[in-house]
């Protein structure tokens, strides 16, 4: 499985409630730096692309509503796109944790998806990480990347 290439056009009510959802993902181990460049550096892109008002720093003030998820992400496709761009932040710091797994897990089973539907996605983005640091030449490295994904 690869990433979503023909994604639909996200709108800004989208990009708000999956940059509160990669925050809320991000804290369960702390949010650190990688995470908070690439959701800040997301997030203004998509704000300066549409002209959206409401700042980076208010989007992640206010607390995700997890009961409008199923709604908000309501096609496959937006499906998909959510819980990969997740697993991206996810592993943006380097580990995927088990909390981070759990809240993920608890949000794709809000989505309708099933558990070997979460685990492709999984797998699928871990390939597509792995295959972006593959030209590494340090393979030692790369053997301990790999042992921790």
């Amino acid at each position: 499985m690869t990433l979503t290439s023909a994604a639909p056009q996200l709108e800004m009510h989208h990009i708000q409630a999956l940059v509160r959802a990669m925050y809320t993902l991000a804290l369960h181990d702390g949010i650190h730096d990688t995470e908070r460049v690439m959701l800040r550096g997301f997030y203004e892109s998509c704000q300066a692309d549409t002209q959206a008002l409401t700042s980076f720093e208010d989007i992640v003030r206010t607390p995700l509503d997890e009961s409008t998820l199923p709604t908000t992400f309501d096609t496959p496709e937006l499906k998909t796109i959510f819980v990969q761009s997740c697993l991206l932040l996810a592993y943006a710091d380097g580990h995927y944790t088990a909390g981070e797994r759990g809240q993920l897990l608890g949000w794709a089973k809000a989505l309708g998806l099933a558990d070997q539907q979460l685990g492709a996605l999984e797998d699928g983005v871990s390939d597509h990480l792995m295959q972006q640091i593959a030209q590494v030449n340090n393979t030692d490295a790369l053997r301990e990347v790999a042992a921790k994904m």
